[in-house]
């Protein structure tokens, strides 16, 4: 989802697997009424865990576009959806372009813009195990993979190529990491993250127990930018 806060000045772009609804839980928490909360859910009513988050601000109108910059897929029609028939202007993992188009370009280039990310390997097993709590999703991880892993994460948080967020926060100190942004920001007493969506995965799946060479590879090819930008290692 998109978060955009007017109160201390902020957009915070949510990857995938990267405890982004905790962090959206915890920004919720620091954001004043007028601010824009997208949900964390499509689905109707809350998730456990998830009841105390206050979706705001974040229906209204906008602009589809036909064409998407950097040769991306056109999502003409879906922007269409969110227009007419879900009066819904922003809402979950929403890439940086897309953020950039609708909000506009003067408050992107003045407010603060930050992310997660998170070791590709790690991410990956991490999003498995997720998708395992459907029966229907019930495979092993080298036949999920390829079917579910077709892009890297940075295209969230990149526009023409280059990174279009100030600060990548990651996962591995996420703590850490994001109270000193949110003190940055003039935040006095940063929110400490809830636990979300943390319960499916076994807690002794240690990723590089659960890669084969096959899917190391894959990832490794995928996920190069990233691992690459970051310096990430299996």
């Amino acid at each position: 989802m998109t978060i955009i806060s007017d109160k201390y000045k902020f957009i915070f772009i949510k990857t995938a697997k990267t405890a982004g609804t905790s962090i959206e839980m915890a920004l919720e928490t620091i954001c004043g009424p007028d601010d824009i909360c997208a949900p964390v859910t499509k689905k109707k009513s809350a998730r456990p865990g998830e009841e105390s988050y206050n979706p705001r601000n974040y229906k209204g109108l906008f602009i589809p576009r036909i064409v998407r910059p950097d040769g991306r897929k056109s999502r003409f029609f879906k922007e269409v959806k969110d227009l007419v028939v879900l009066r819904r202007k922003y809402k979950s993992h929403m890439p940086a372009t897309d953020v950039c188009w609708r909000v506009g370009q003067k408050k992107w280039g003045q407010y603060f813009k930050f992310t997660v990310e998170r070791n590709p390997w790690d991410k990956t097993v991490s999003a498995y195990f997720f998708a395992q709590r459907h029966p229907e999703n019930a495979i092993p991880f080298e036949e999920w993979l390829p079917k579910n892993l077709t892009q890297s994460n940075m295209a969230f948080y990149t526009m023409g190529g280059k990174v279009a967020v100030d600060h990548v926060l990651r996962f591995e100190n996420l703590q850490a990491d994001l109270d000193a942004t949110l003190t940055k920001l003039g935040v006095e007493n940063p929110p400490k993250l809830p636990h979300s969506k943390s319960t499916f995965r076994p807690k002794k799946a240690h990723y590089r127990d659960v890669h084969t060479e096959f899917t190391r590879d894959y990832v490794a090819r995928i996920c190069q930018p990233e691992i690459e930008y970051f310096g990430y290692t299996f």
